[in-house]
């Protein structure tokens, strides 16, 4: 049986370009889950973030966690995003790029060697209200302005174009997913399941075959528990 090969990003954008504008990414991640990703996202450093704060100041669970603890500057989702990355010994790179704040797209795409899984491009530093801009398949795709936006939209990309998460940050957004935006299968994962890079011997290895990522479950586990005595 012959399979239709999926679009290219490109042929998309020019035939539906709305659909690549920051709310209408939302706006399709909400049609096809039912869940409205940029308020939740908002709404989770003050919800959650005091809580996985204060969890890793009482458990710091590395030295790479402990250096993010000490340049704390409020409870805001790039802080978060950085404990949640350093706590599973993933690169923000992964997810996160910098560029310069006078960057383009066109810059930034030369500049940068973008990657084809998604990416968020902070312009400027990694604070709550910087512009940014979302590349998939190696070109930007959208822009947009504060950071809570561009991490819903990013993450958004995963969904509404069907793509699985990149395994250099597949913790960290098994995270978001669950905890954040409140997407929690008993089967099924956006992960990948072929050939990874061990992280203890550097070879390549067979994933398990898991629909949950033991890790995320474990640090779930933690902060439900650290979440009950604490209040």
């Amino acid at each position: 049986m012959y399979i239709t090969p999926a679009a290219p990003l490109e042929d998309i954008e020019s035939q539906w370009p709305y659909l690549f504008l920051p709310r209408s990414m939302c706006a399709h991640f909400e049609l096809l889950t039912d869940i409205q990703i940029l308020g939740i996202t908002e709404a989770f450093p003050e919800n959650q973030g005091r809580i996985i704060s204060e969890y890793f100041k009482a458990n710091p669970s590395n030295d790479e966690v402990k250096n993010v603890l000490s340049q704390e500057n409020g409870i805001t989702f790039p802080y978060i995003l950085d404990l949640l990355m350093a706590h599973f010994k993933e690169q923000r790179d992964a997810l996160i790029l910098l560029a310069d704040v006078s960057d383009t797209a066109a810059t930034v795409k030369t500049s940068l060697a973008l990657p084809d899984s998604p990416r968020l491009i902070i312009l400027g530093p990694m604070i709550p209200d910087q512009r940014w801009m979302v590349s998939i398949e190696g070109h930007v795709v959208c822009e947009g302005a504060t950071f809570v936006l561009g991490l819903a939209v990013v993450f958004a990309c995963y969904y509404n174009f069907n793509l699985q998460y990149q395994d250099l940050a597949a913790c960290t957004l098994e995270f978001i997913q669950r905890s954040c935006v409140g997407i929690n299968p008993e089967r099924g994962t956006k992960a990948r399941q072929g050939k990874v890079t061990s992280k203890k011997s550097g070879r390549m290895v067979q994933k398990k075959a898991t629909s949950l990522n033991p890790h995320v479950c474990t640090l779930l586990r933690k902060l439900m528990d650290f979440e009950w005595d604490f209040v």
